[in-house]
């Protein structure tokens, strides 16, 4: 499967997210609507990346977009499969981007992955939750270690946010460039 990580100190980061979600949306038909599964919770400084993006899209009504999970509606580990639930009845052919929070290898903190393929969330944290989504955003937050809860509670809000806005950034664009009807 197909990955990408990238640095968001990089200048060009968002055009380089665009241009890699673009790729790993052209199998998927126009007519699927884009469904954003923003995962994550607003207790923990270091989980909120989902939650951000998702009011990020949501606030900035993106066109083409249905947004699940923000700050306050969040889709943690007890909401996830209603929500996914949810999805299925509300839209029965969505295209689904599933963003969350990551720990990783320490040379990875500040980066953000994209791929094509599910999402596993909560595996940091030893939970089984289904895998979920079509195209994955995951930003590494922190640096896995002995107790990942407290690392996430302890992770720098600043890094969250500035992932939260270059992922929100790139999707608004995306979602502007697939509802635009070519001439």
């Amino acid at each position: 499967m197909e990955k990408w990580h990238i640095p968001i100190d990089q200048s060009n980061a968002v055009p380089l997210l665009i241009h890699h979600l673009t790729q790993l949306l052209l199998p998927h038909p126009p007519a699927h609507p884009l469904v954003c599964l923003c995962i994550g919770t607003d207790r923990s400084t270091g989980d909120t990346l989902g939650p951000l993006v998702g009011t990020m899209l949501t606030e900035a009504r993106s066109p083409g977009i249905r947004v699940f999970g923000t700050l306050a509606q969040p889709v943690h580990a007890y909401r996830l499969e209603k929500v996914m639930n949810e999805m299925k009845r509300l839209t029965p052919t969505p295209t689904i981007i599933a963003i969350d929070a990551s720990l990783g290898n320490q040379k990875d903190v500040g980066t953000i992955e994209i791929g094509a393929g599910t999402l596993a969330p909560g595996q940091g944290l030893g939970k089984k939750l289904p895998p979920i989504g079509d195209i994955y955003l995951k930003g590494i937050v922190n640096a896995t270690g002995s107790m990942p809860s407290y690392i996430l509670q302890t992770t720098r809000f600043h890094l969250t946010y500035e992932m939260a806005t270059i992922i929100s950034e790139a999707i608004k664009a995306v979602a502007i460039k697939r509802a635009t009807p070519l001439p």
